[in-house]
């Protein structure tokens, strides 16, 4: 028995080998043209591992065991496609941006985001071909590695805004007066840390407290009500009416949190409206006094927070225990898994930290962003330290996979991919796009009509052999039909680049243009033909 999903289609091996064979030959031809060559590799590596990590999550027999390799590759794949732009951007940013005339500015960034894009489409092209080979881009695989991602992520997340708020709070202590943007930081965190931790004395802060009362009675509120504290009685004659008296504190709490709520609004316009001469006029002085002492009270805003950080603990766990005792041990170690491939990725860039901030600094120092790094980068380190800056990183990087896979997902949903056919459209349009792309750089002419013409071929041999593995089966005799239709596209495609061909030979001299402009312009030309073709087909 098979271990993977059940596909729908297979498709046969001579279309799949055309597929892979000429995105394997375009890709390497297309990434000769970059001249970021660590950044180019590492795209390719990326889509071969995004693509793994889709057959992973939606590993059947050991699903638990897909879901956790999966989690941890979502590091790697998300750091992958980060280096794929941004590696890109940094190689050729010294050597671009140089320049002492303002003319040449706009062709230096014309060719960088040529070389981004072609890194990117090579990147999509080599993720959709390996997809293809097992057919793993369907709506439900793909919400699958979503919902992993997603939960994988949660757990970096986490401790890096813990290492945050721990790194503000220590600045906030002892760094008040450092200028620059240490100073920016520290005023943006007082004005929002203090109204609720460290309030002004001598004056009410009604509104706030409220808000603060609110949630706590709230939270406790919910924990009550997750709670199987009747359960937890025997049921005697003598018994107390557990269920009667927990309602009653919980309907007082939801009550509490309910008027706080709305006195927290009303309380906010009279103190910032009236001001405070106007309250302690209008007030009795011993109650205007009881009012300002009680909401001033640190110890007791501290308490009203630890009730609700409690109220919300308790109702997580008790949540996540019944969903956990009504599940399968296979669906609870899926539901675990990414929570442990999170927690392995947080062990693994809090123990990589230094190297890390040291490697991308002085990556950053070698481009034209070099004065931003002493102006923010630096002093963020300072602040902060390499290990809540490395998992601030790796969690902006795995927000970047996410919306892929989110994407993903759209266009799936959306039928502008249809799954029988995902990998292959995402192959020839990754294909398609690197090429266009490269006619503005230095690229040989014969390379770009070659991956023009190879990106449709990718896309009619890989549609065509998916359709009739579905219509006729896998293992059926088509090798022939297969190679008939592979021919066909490709004389077509020939015929269109060796006129596109022709065409640049003899243009060329004639007219003052640019060379990447009229190999533009004659793209251009190819890629409505090739269009025209396909529709007629």
């Amino acid at each position: 028995m098979d271990d993977t999903i059940s596909l729908p289609t297979r498709m046969p091996w001579t279309s799949l080998a055309t597929v892979i064979g000429v995105t394997a030959l375009l890709v390497a031809g297309l990434l000769g043209t970059v001249s970021a060559d660590r950044a180019a590799l590492v795209g390719v590596a990326t889509g071969v591992l995004l693509a793994l990590s889709l057959w992973l999550s939606g590993w059947d027999r050991w699903q638990a065991v897909g879901t956790v390799l999966a989690s941890v590759l979502a590091l790697p794949v998300a750091v992958g496609l980060s280096l794929a732009t941004g590696g890109t951007v940094v190689s050729l940013g010294a050597e671009l941006f140089p320049v002492t005339s303002q003319a040449g500015v706009r062709p230096a960034v014309v060719t960088l985001l040529s070389q981004v894009i072609v890194v990117l489409g090579c990147l999509t092209a080599v993720f959709g071909a390996t997809a293809a080979t097992r057919g793993v881009v369907d709506t439900e695989r793909v919400g699958t590695y979503g919902g992993v991602v997603v939960r994988t992520t949660a757990v970096p997340f986490a401790v890096a805004l813990v290492l945050f708020t721990r790194g503000a709070v220590d600045f906030l202590q002892s760094n008040a007066g450092t200028p620059g943007v240490q100073q920016l930081t520290g005023e943006a965190l007082t004005r929002v840390l203090e109204p609720i931790f460290d309030p002004v004395p001598g004056r009410t802060h009604i509104a706030i407290f409220s808000l603060l009362l609110a949630l706590a009675a709230a939270a406790l509120a919910r924990g009550l009500d997750a709670l199987p504290l009747s359960e937890l009685v025997p049921e005697t004659s003598d018994a107390p009416d557990v269920d009667r008296a927990v309602a009653v504190v919980e309907r007082t709490f939801r009550w509490t949190g309910r008027l706080a709520l709305l006195v927290a609004p009303v309380a906010g316009l009279f103190e910032l409206g009236l001001g405070q001469a106007s309250l302690a006029g209008l007030l009795p002085a011993g109650l205007y006094d009881f009012i300002v002492a009680v909401t001033v009270a640190p110890g007791l805003r501290g308490l009203l927070w630890w009730l609700f950080l409690s109220g919300t603990v308790v109702s997580v766990a008790v949540w996540f225990l019944r969903r956990t005792v009504q599940s399968s041990a296979d669906r609870v170690g899926t539901v675990l898994a990414p929570y442990v491939g999170g927690g392995v990725i947080t062990l693994a860039v809090v123990a990589v930290a230094g190297p890390a901030v040291d490697a991308i600094e002085t990556a950053l120092r070698a481009t034209p962003a070099a004065a931003a790094v002493e102006q923010f980068f630096v002093p963020i380190l300072d602040v902060y330290g390499p290990e809540t800056v490395t998992l601030a990183l790796a969690v902006v990087a795995l927000f970047s996979l996410i919306s892929v896979a989110g994407q993903l997902s759209v266009a799936l949903a959306t039928n502008y991919l249809r799954e029988r056919t995902a990998g292959v459209t995402l192959a020839a349009a990754g294909l398609f796009g690197a090429s266009a792309f490269a006619a503005t750089l230095s690229t040989p002419t014969w390379l770009v009509l070659a991956g023009l013409v190879g990106a449709v071929v990718v896309w009619d041999a890989g549609s065509f052999g998916t359709t009739l593995g579905h219509e006729v089966g896998s293992g059926a005799a088509t090798r022939r039909t297969e190679l008939v239709h592979t021919g066909g596209t490709v004389a077509v495609g020939g015929v269109g680049a060796a006129a596109t061909a022709g065409l640049s030979g003899v243009a060329r001299g004639s007219i003052a243009v640019e060379p990447s402009v009229a190999v533009a312009g004659l793209v251009v030309c190819l890629v409505a033909v090739l269009a025209l073709v396909a529709a007629i087909r």
